[in-house]
């Protein structure tokens, strides 16, 4: 008697095709030779589609079946990095290629993070291209989180944030008590596969969606960010984060009684940039930027460095920040307080009128703080309106910093510096945790001056080090690619704009140029947007090939060692530099880990800014979703082929009013200028529409809002859904400096 085969097992791939040799076959009738089961028909018919894709079956005349040759595939490796139900985007290991979209059923099971190899599709060219999944190549997570459900005692979770992602199963011994409707993190003991759920079993339950501070927790474990230091490290941190003495600062240059002040906002609590300025015979001044010693107490690849390097980066959420460093080191010993003697890094510059640089000298220094002076304080000083405030006993020192930053960042305007004015959300908590209000951050002058004072820092660094041909983490920004090029160009033309190719600087100089003359019109915030996100990320790298944002032709990231392990890495090989340590033994084992080591902290980046994004868009959904019902009026910000964009005047959220719930007329979209014009009263849409929307739905797990347009009359309009046409979307991503 044959032994009949599971309907979930695939059948091997050297069977079929033995069985082909002999004869070429119908699929009835191969599936008759194979002796399969009525009920694993349906799991065998993807295994044949993959065979005829790969070209190792062939399909013959009569509909039979014959084994084939394979054909030579070209492919190419690379990561997902955004999944919706319809498409994902593939980013490609080869640095300067555009990324990959990928249909929802050429995705196989692939997820976010996983490591994939692809098939450029035949006939797709250009920016957009689009792909097939060949095959999952790596796993990029271990464990999923969800919403526990349970059925007969057998559980399921479906990962958040994935609604194209089938439920897990988790048996009823892998549980972990938990109870349905509950936020849990499961591990992954089994992957799907064909038609076969995926297995997992709860490692935590972190409670009811609604009960304070687990929304933020369900994103602190969906991007694996480590939340707790191990104790090992929090042991080493509290050794070694004792106050300096005297030996620590022997051989250092001693600036203990110089009026230094630190510059940071109202709820800042470490501290590790600050700053200084005398004026220099002649003309000009002196800028002095001091940085903390950090890496005076983490020694390479001890414990609390590796965890520094896996951390990559602080991460800042709504209502918790993840120090990349103990709070003994990054709150303790490492924060320039007041008050304290603390080690320092300190770079001069000597500034020109006209803010150009002409010389910079760095030493590892030991300051005593004048004061921690906020933005607000210092905004009052600087425009006049100093009352009783902590930064009016350093009046003369502000403004001449003042005067510093403006003559800098005259200077980078002149090369083609690029200032993107995007307001950004400011997420304001009550004492139990719910959401406040949510602001619009505002850009003050004082924020401006330390900006531009450590940019300044930053290129003097990045110039020595390149000078000095050491080995260190340039912080880089390509230039435009020529086919993202050309679609701003035709994008920004439909707004009666003109951007003009041509070297990477004259590109510079006309990217500002567009900025300035959009300046406070109603396309302004799409335009802004639209350019930001034509331009390439900014990376960390070995091979410094300029910032084209900041028109820069050397730039590093120096000033932030206790959030930023790139800022440390660069200090490191700074105080080696001159401290004549930089032995070729060391230099040769540096510029060897350089480039993993850009690699990884520019994604340990990427993933910060995920999840700080994300976790602003769940808390304006939460600050929404007693709203439902609610009028507001707004302005459109944003207009697409599925319908229009509204930020609210009163606070600062963005929701969707769908192309369908127009019941008042069949609207069409004008991609050109960006408008919607109905078909029968023409009526229009266009950016900078006011408009008044009533909150329809909140989607807080997905950070949704969606409203409808109010009439003048007071009612809502009838809702009419019309089918669409749907297009492959733009890769839009957020950038930073």
């Amino acid at each position: 008697m044959t032994k009949k085969m599971q309907p979930s097992s695939p059948v091997e791939e050297e069977r079929i095709l033995g069985i082909l040799r002999e004869q070429p076959l119908s699929l009835r009738d191969l599936m008759k030779a194979i002796n399969l089961p009525a009920t694993a028909r349906k799991y065998f018919q993807p295994q044949m589609h993959a065979l005829l894709a790969s070209g190792k079956v062939v399909q013959i005349k009569g509909g039979l079946f014959s084994p084939g040759h394979p054909k030579p595939v070209h492919t190419l490796l690379g990561k997902v990095v955004q999944r919706q139900a319809e498409y994902a985007f593939v980013v490609l290991a080869e640095a300067g290629q555009p990324d990959l979209y990928v249909a929802s059923p050429d995705l196989l099971d692939a997820l976010p993070e996983d490591t994939v190899e692809v098939r450029v599709l035949a006939g797709s060219t250009g920016a957009r291209r689009q792909a097939k999944v060949v095959r999952v190549v790596k796993r990029g997570r271990e464990r999923i989180v969800g919403t526990f459900r349970l059925e007969k005692k057998v559980g399921f979770i479906r990962p958040d944030g994935l609604p194209f992602v089938r439920e897990f199963l988790i048996p009823a011994e892998a549980q972990k008590n938990a109870r349905a409707g509950e936020k849990v993190v499961a591990q992954i003991t089994a992957w799907p596969e064909g038609y076969v759920l995926g297995r997992a079993q709860v490692v935590e339950v972190l409670g009811t969606p609604d009960s304070p501070g687990v929304d933020i927790s369900v994103i602190v474990r969906k991007y694996n960010l480590p939340e707790l230091h191990s104790e090992a490290a929090v042991e080493e941190a509290r050794r070694i984060s004792r106050e300096p003495g005297e030996a620590e600062m022997t051989g250092r240059l001693d600036l203990r009684n110089q009026p230094i002040v630190t510059i940071d906002g109202e709820d800042a609590r470490d501290f590790d940039d600050a700053v200084s300025c005398e004026d220099k015979p002649g003309g000009g001044w002196r800028l002095g930027v001091h940085i903390a010693d950090v890496s005076f107490y983490l020694h390479e690849n001890s414990v609390l460095d590796l965890e520094a390097r896996e951390r990559g980066t602080s991460v800042y959420l709504p209502d918790r920040v993840l120090h990349m460093l103990p709070e003994p080191l990054s709150c303790g010993v490492c924060s320039l307080v007041p008050g304290r003697d603390r080690l320092t890094v300190s770079a001069f510059m000597d500034v020109e009128p006209d803010g150009t640089i002409s010389h910079t000298e760095f030493f590892r220094s030991v300051i005593h703080s004048a004061a921690r002076l906020t933005y607000t304080w210092v905004e009052e000083v600087i425009s006049g309106r100093a009352g009783d405030n902590p930064a009016s006993d350093f009046k003369s020192e502000l403004l001449r910093l003042h005067r510093v930053s403006q003559a800098i960042r005259r200077d980078r305007e002149r090369r083609g510096s690029l200032d993107f004015d995007l307001p950004e959300p400011k997420v304001i908590l009550a004492e139990d945790g719910s959401v406040e209000t949510i602001a619009k951050r505002v850009s003050l002058s004082s924020h401006q001056l330390i900006e531009d004072c450590m940019i300044a820092a930053n290129e003097a660094v990045a110039r020595y080090l390149m000078r000095t041909d050491t080995p260190a983490l340039y912080r880089i920004h390509d230039q435009p690619s020529g086919d993202k090029f050309e679609e701003l160009m035709e994008f920004v033309k439909a707004y009666g704009y003109r951007l003009e190719s041509g070297s990477p600087r004259a590109a510079s100089l006309a990217f500002q140029q567009l900025l300035h003359s959009w300046q406070g019109k109603p396309e302004a915030p799409l335009l802004n947007m639209v350019l930001l996100r034509s331009l390439k990320l900014a990376i960390y790298s070995p091979r410094n090939i300029g910032h084209f944002g900041l028109a820069s032709s050397c730039y590093t990231h120096f000033t932030s060692p206790i959030r930023r392990y790139p800022d440390l890495v660069v200090h490191r090989v700074l105080t080696a530099r001159l401290a004549g340590a930089l032995s070729p033994k060391l230099r040769s084992e540096w510029a060897e880990r350089m480039p993993v080591w850009g690699t990884l902290l520019s994604e340990a980046e990427r993933r910060a800014e995920r999840a700080e994004r994300e976790a602003v868009s769940v808390k304006q959904a939460e600050f929404m979703q007693d709203r439902v019902g609610e009028v507001y009026a707004g302005t459109i910000t944003n207009i697409t082929n599925f319908g229009f964009f509204v930020e609210l005047n009163e606070v600062f959220v963005e929701g969707l009013v769908k192309l369908g719930s127009l019941g008042d007329d069949y609207y069409i979209f004008h991609e050109r200028e960006r408008k919607l014009i109905g078909e029968r009263h023409r009526r229009i849409f266009k950016l900078g529409d006011a408009v008044n929307v009533q909150v329809m739905r909140v989607n807080k797990e997905e950070g949704q809002i969606d409203f409808a347009l109010y009439a003048e009359s007071g009612r809502k309009q009838n809702r009419i859904l019309r089918p669409q046409v749907k297009h492959p979307p733009r890769h839009f991503r957020r950038k930073r400096r």
